[in-house]
């Protein structure tokens, strides 16, 4: 219980309850009593299969246990307890993933007693796997795919350029848990006719990933960011004031948008909060609220822990339990307990008074949008796939790396040619140098030109779906032709332009000129 209720400073600066050193030792006694409980003894299956009660200490030890860990676990992912390894079992589930062919076989497997209990034994990587071959094998019973020549028709969505956002609400809104149907994205110029283009995947990852950017804008007045480090977002507490009640269709429209991007495999760009992160996954723990507040708002978490460390009577810093909402310019005071207003904050009620205050910002103002942005993805993604993952790791999900650097010598490793090409090409070891000359920003971009999403799978390269391909194009005169990309297939179109310069400056051009896709 100390642990609980001990914040990230006492733990980290003051050693409080424990020191590292011995916060380490627990996590290591408590990581083998649960392996031994899930997966050696078997004890949760019998209890849960069997209705055994003949060991009542046991069975609320293993429940003590987990709890502990897991609140360890979720410290240690706003700021390290130890190195990464030592909370992993080596090769757990590696060989019963490997095993799963269908959806069913790999959904079945969310209820080992290890998943459930103490996901955080399994490897990030395996847990990401397991992920990915759920909702793969989900999208093709449900889609059908290329490879298998069986696609659906799906349903067809016609977005004018420059009306993204307005025209992928008014189409896709209504479609709710047939959000998990194909799309297929018909552009509609100016003139409001139809383009020429066949949409097998690429048109559609241009526009979620577009769709996506624009929506999760804070200057659409919807998401905030943080004050503290990483400018990440959080729902916008006066959401309603700039969007009135449609900011609750709004907000489910957005959840629905994550929710697709997640089960089409679509990195997108947004930084959500922490405790953001954690009403994603269903359950957040309201003991966090300070740590998140830090992140939300340092100014006022600064100013809750000197009130909490007071050494003075409380009294006299004339407060009471009230706190003042600024909805853009203007402030409302609000009560935190009925009559608030005329309870005085003293030493005896300051703990309580924090608390209230910390679960004001981080949980009240945001629970009614915060609520319909769940409903919205869980209409999508089922929760409990979502809960195999901590805060920081669903974040890779959503988005990557959360450096959103591009690992060069991955994407060359897993990268296939096409059109004559080979790794060995003079073309193609020229491609390769400039990529590895570009910066991040060069990098993103060129992504983008060529898949439609300018971060990586968060699995790496080796599982983007179809591989990065470069497919040779050769032409007489530098000037016949520009790199093309066509997006449906991951494919870089790439001349045999005739010297290293000449191809750094047309890729440059392609790739900042705003055409992302080929239309065939």
């Amino acid at each position: 219980h100390t642990l609980i209720i001990t914040d990230d400073v006492e733990i980290h600066e003051m050693e409080k309850p424990l020191p590292q050193h011995q916060l380490r030792r627990s996590i290591l006694l408590l990581k083998q009593l649960l392996y031994r409980a899930c997966c050696t003894d078997a004890v949760i299956t019998e209890a849960v299969c069997t209705g055994w009660e003949s060991n009542h200490f046991g069975l609320a030890l293993i429940s003590a246990a987990s709890k502990t860990m897991r609140d360890l676990y979720d410290r240690s992912s706003r700021r390290p307890l130890c190195v990464p390894k030592l909370w992993l079992v080596e090769d757990l589930l590696e060989k019963d993933i490997r095993q799963c062919k269908s959806h069913h076989e790999f959904v079945s497997l969310l209820s080992a007693p290890v998943l459930r209990v103490c996901p955080f034994l399994v490897s990030f990587k395996r847990r990401l796997k397991l992920f990915e071959r759920i909702v793969t094998t989900d999208r093709i019973e449900i889609q059908g795919s290329n490879e298998q020549h069986n696609l659906e028709p799906g349903v067809i969505v016609r977005i004018m350029r420059g009306r993204v956002l307005e025209d992928g609400l008014m189409t896709l809104n209504n479609l709710g848990r047939n959000m998990r149907q194909r799309i297929v994205v018909q552009y509609l110029n100016q003139a409001g006719a139809t383009e020429t283009g066949v949409d097998v995947g690429g048109l559609f990852k241009e526009f979620w990933t577009d769709l996506s950017n624009l929506a999760f804008d804070p200057n659409y007045a919807l998401f905030r960011a943080t004050e503290g480090s990483g400018n990440c977002l959080y729902p916008n507490p006066s959401s309603r004031a700039a969007h009135g009640s449609d900011h609750i269709v709004l907000f489910e429209f957005l959840g629905r948008i994550l929710g697709k991007a997640l089960y089409e495999g679509i990195t997108i760009q947004p930084q959500f909060a922490h405790f953001f992160l954690s009403f994603l996954r269903g359950d957040y723990n309201f003991l966090h609220m300070l740590p998140d507040l830090s992140t939300m708002d340092p100014q006022l978490y600064n100013n809750l822990m000197f009130l909490k460390t007071y050494d003075g009577d409380a009294a006299d810093l004339c407060l009471t339990f009230t706190v003042a909402n600024d909805d853009f310019g203007g402030n409302v005071e609000v009560a935190l307990v009925p009559n608030g207003a005329n309870i005085e904050v003293t030493d005896a009620n300051k703990h309580k008074y924090v608390g209230l205050v910390a679960k004001h910002h981080v949980c009240d103002r945001v629970r009614e949008q915060s609520e319909a942005f769940t409903r919205g993805l869980w209409e999508v993604i089922d929760r409990t796939w979502l809960q195999l993952f901590n805060e920081p790791e669903l974040q890779v999900l959503i988005s990557g790396a959360s450096d959103g650097k591009i690992d060069v010598f991955d994407m060359k490793s897993n990268t296939r040619y096409a059109g004559g090409f080979t790794g060995l090409d003079k073309h193609v070891s020229r491609f390769w140098r400039i990529m590895s000359s570009f910066n991040s920003r060069q990098q993103a971009d060129l992504l983008r030109f060529v898949t439609s999403c300018e971060r990586p799978p968060p699995l790496g390269f080796a599982s983007m779906n179809p591989p990065f391909t470069i497919q040779r194009v050769g032409i007489m005169r530098d000037g016949d032709k520009l790199p093309t990309a066509s997006t449906c297939f991951n494919t870089l179109k790439l001349p045999t332009y005739s010297s290293e310069k000449v191809l750094k400056e047309r890729l440059l051009y392609s790739i900042q000129a705003g055409a992302g896709f080929e239309l065939t």
